[in-house]
């Protein structure tokens, strides 16, 4: 017997994709303004040729990116988007004299057959602070009480109630505009004589929205309606979930995200991922932490491994006068996470900030036989001294 429910299941579980993205609109010719209140700029990097510089040179490289990255503290977040696609548009340009001429329609061909195998590779950032009522919760509207009374009474009622709503001030989206645009600009300045950053304007920035949620080049092709409601603007394609990858238009999409973090960083530590004959978006998020928030936290867990590295009944029995400490059995990993803790806190003190990393690895293709070619070299892309790191692969 048909039943009904079972056939439309599936309709009453889908949900509309602009739900799921966090973009509201633009505020100003170059910056985005989010859902939550978060302010950002998208900025286009063309990169170092690495190819052409010396180990020293590329350290010196990685360095001045460090350096000018310190200047984004912990109210903000540096993505950093990669893009390899193949299929590029070749320039060419037309000669009167016609020898010539036969030449570059000769290299026009030979370029058609070998466009499959050629790919160009894209570098974004994206800079986003977060809005003075971003964060959401209960613990959230009491903190913020005292300095924000109205916006924490609204908090408040938004999560005791359905009204989702959030209210924002056009005194402290202007405040936080200035923040973000001082930082940016000198983001900017200091990498200047280094590399070429562009601030994308609201054209540029809507087509690499567009780029992150679309595969297919005439869902990506197109320019805003609006300055408001993106996340209906951007959405250009239907997505499929299957039992191991995603259907995204016409094109077959796979997640990968890092499983372990590496031993050590260093240039090019990600070099073969560039190597991969594919179409792909890595994306990375870096988070810094405060350095005071980073302090307690390490000293919280120096002391949770330093009374868990022996077992609780030793230290119970033990007495320091009676007890040789060679007999109490001491777990030596715990020894060295608080070495390593220890090394983060000296690191600390010379100037280095920490904080929360992510990267995520979306590959897509037409044809799901591609994913055999490449997978073997997808899963072990990053060989460190201290092991191999690799991405996993979730389902959605």
């Amino acid at each position: 017997m048909l039943r009904l429910d079972r056939v439309i299941k599936s309709w009453k579980e889908s949900g509309a994709l602009n739900s799921q993205i966090n973009l509201y609109g633009f505020w100003n010719e170059h910056t985005f303004i989010t859902k939550s209140g978060d302010l950002g700029i998208v900025l286009r990097v063309q990169g170092v040729d690495y190819e052409s510089l010396d180990q020293t040179a590329q350290e010196y490289a990685v360095k001045r990116l460090e350096a000018a990255l310190k200047i984004f503290g912990p109210d903000f977040h540096v993505y950093q988007y990669l893009f390899k696609t193949n299929r590029p548009r070749v320039p060419f340009q037309d000669y009167a004299d016609p020898v010539v001429q036969a030449a570059v329609d000769q290299r026009k061909r030979f370029f058609a057959q070998k466009l499959d195998e050629l790919f160009t590779v894209e570098i974004f950032f994206a800079i986003v602070i977060e809005g003075t009522r971003s964060k959401t919760g209960i613990g959230a509207a009491l903190s913020r009480l005292p300095q924000d009374p109205y916006g924490g009474l609204q908090e408040l009622k938004a999560q005791l109630s359905n009204d989702k709503r959030k209210f924002l001030l056009r005194q402290q989206i202007a405040a936080d505009l200035l923040r973000l645009e001082q930082r940016v600009h000198s983001f900017v300045r200091q990498l200047s004589d280094l590399a070429k950053i562009d601030i994308l304007s609201q054209n540029d920035s809507f087509h690499f929205f567009r780029r992150l949620l679309n595969y297919d080049p005439w869902r990506i092709d197109g320019l805003p309606t609006g300055s408001h409601f993106l996340d209906y603007q951007v959405a250009n394609s239907d997505i499929e979930a299957e039992r191991d990858h995603l259907r995204v238009g016409d094109k077959f999409v796979r997640v990968l995200t890092i499983k372990e973090a590496i031993s050590e960083t260093k240039p090019l530590v990600l070099k073969q991922l560039l190597e991969i004959q594919a179409n792909f978006c890595v994306v990375s998020e870096w988070v810094p932490i405060d350095n005071a928030t980073a302090r307690k936290e390490i000293t919280k867990r120096r002391r949770h491994f330093n009374v868990s590295k022996s077992s609780f009944i030793s230290s119970v029995r033990a007495d320091a006068a009676t007890v040789n400490p060679r007999d109490v059995l001491i777990d030596e990993s715990k020894q060295a996470d608080i070495e390593n803790l220890g090394d983060c806190l000296r690191v600390l003190g010379d100037g280095q900030t920490l904080g929360e990393f992510s990267l995520t690895i979306v590959l897509y293709a037409e044809d799901k036989g591609l994913w055999t070619e490449c997978f073997p070299t997808w899963f072990a892309f990053s060989p460190t001294p201290m092991g191999r790191s690799s991405p996993r692969r979730t389902t959605n």
